[in-house]
């Protein structure tokens, strides 16, 4: 096998042996999942009768990331049998087992021996997972453990970055830049172009691996003397239709993109439509559209999770569907991460380069108290308990505008050399 590093993730690589516990803070496309892959194999290749995991935030990004690029990569004379899609594992002829692993449940992680473990995107992982579960899982043999992935804020991510950095024993850190991946062609254009396109606080985040304060309003790049306009309908663009759906209140918002311009047209906020909540929602939207004469296309975006059924009737997805059978639909199998959502709708707001897109008539009165009063704290989590008027109506605008204009690419696989025999 070989597989290529580019110069910083080899600096990761050759710690293995001097460092138990290797912490890496890097930016979109510094080649995350690389070195993530890399290290699971390297570690597979070296525990004999061992137990290797790879642990991200919930299962569906497990799949997405991981577990295509294993398959792919790992050649068929290293295992011992064909690889279980259902518990995504490993078996391999060295009685190694590689298993990929979800943070959903915490709990569910207990009672296992680890010979490794790498820990993707810790930042959105329960600290305890680490201090609780997986330290004490490692300590019969020794094992290590390699935390990768894009800061958010100053939480329990910085706090092991900061071990590495104080000459902690065992430990070690570093923090890259989307620009330390020298392999990537193009990419200080790339890079360029996101600082037209993202906002400032984002940016930092995500391209310069910063650790950034996050507590405070949550949409902190939107004004109304900038942004609240009147908003005008037209039969000649997609209607953008995307849905919260909640019980109590009900509510989407009705938008349209005038090529970078989102542009949210009218809000529907609804109470007391009990079980038939998200079907009252979208009869509400309708009814809007045809009221306006509007005879265009439809785009349905919104919360994955409506997708199940419920014990009050079908799925939200599925009511959906019915209500608006030749809509485009643009609700993907997992929700974007909050803080996408939050990045998103800032980058419209205004970017690093000053420019504004978003646009929000003045009848959405629900909607602009949102993106006004809205507030995250000190990790980046949305206050969605002192005032329960707030976040539906933003949330659905975040599932919009984290579809089609997401805050910056996803890392992709990146390219001295490593080599080792199974």
């Amino acid at each position: 096998m070989d597989l290529r590093l580019h110069a910083t993730q080899s600096r990761v690589f050759r710690a293995r042996d001097t460092h138990r516990f290797r912490v890496v803070v890097a930016g979109r496309r510094w080649g995350k999942s690389t070195e993530a892959g890399v290290e699971l194999l390297a570690d597979v290749a070296q525990a004999t009768n061992g137990r290797v995991w790879y642990v991200a935030p919930t299962y569906e990004i497990a799949r997405d990331v991981m577990w295509g690029w294993l398959r792919q990569t790992i050649p068929a004379g290293w295992l011992a049998t064909k690889p279980n899609e259902t518990r995504m594992a490993f078996r391999f002829r060295n009685h190694c087992m590689l298993q990929l692993k979800s943070a959903q449940d915490p709990d569910s992680l207990r009672g296992r021996g680890l010979s490794s473990v790498v820990l993707d995107e810790f930042a959105d992982m329960e600290p305890r997972i680490w201090s609780e579960i997986l330290r004490p899982a490692l300590a019969d043999v020794g094992g290590r453990a390699l935390f990768i992935g894009t800061p958010k804020s100053f939480n329990h991510f910085y706090d092991l970055f900061q071990f590495g950095q104080s000459g902690r024993e065992h430990w070690q850190s570093w923090q890259f830049r989307t620009l330390d991946n020298t392999t990537i062609p193009g990419l200080a254009a790339e890079i360029e172009e996101a600082k037209r396109t993202t906002d400032a606080r984002t940016f930092h985040q995500e391209w310069e691996a910063s650790f950034e304060a996050l507590a405070g309003r949550a949409y902190y790049a939107f004004a109304r003397a900038t942004h609240v306009k009147p908003v005008e309908l037209k039969n000649d663009l997609a209607a953008c239709c995307s849905f919260d759906f909640n019980v109590e209140p009900a509510t989407a918002i009705i938008g349209q993109c005038a090529g970078d311009i989102p542009r949210v047209w009218r809000e529907v906020k609804l109470r007391h439509a009990g079980g038939e909540a998200t079907r009252a929602c979208g009869r509400r939207v309708k009814e809007l559209l045809t009221q306006a004469g509007f005879t265009g296309g439809v785009r349905i975006y919104g919360d994955a999770t409506g997708k199940s059924p419920k014990t009050t009737g079908p799925a939200d997805h599925a009511v959906l569907h019915e209500l608006f059978p030749s809509a485009v639909w643009c609700i993907g199998r997992s929700n974007p991460h909050v803080h996408d959502r939050i990045a998103a709708l800032n980058s419209c707001c205004e970017t690093l380069t000053g420019v504004r897109r978003l646009e929000v008539d003045p009848s959405c009165v629900g909607l602009i108290a949102d993106l006004e009063q809205v507030i995250v704290d000190d990790v980046g989590e949305l206050d969605k308990t002192s005032n329960p008027e707030l976040t539906h109506l933003s949330d659905a605008l975040g599932y919009w505008l984290a579809r089609d204009f997401p805050p910056a690419p996803k890392s992709k696989a990146g390219s001295t050399r490593v080599e080792w025999l199974l």
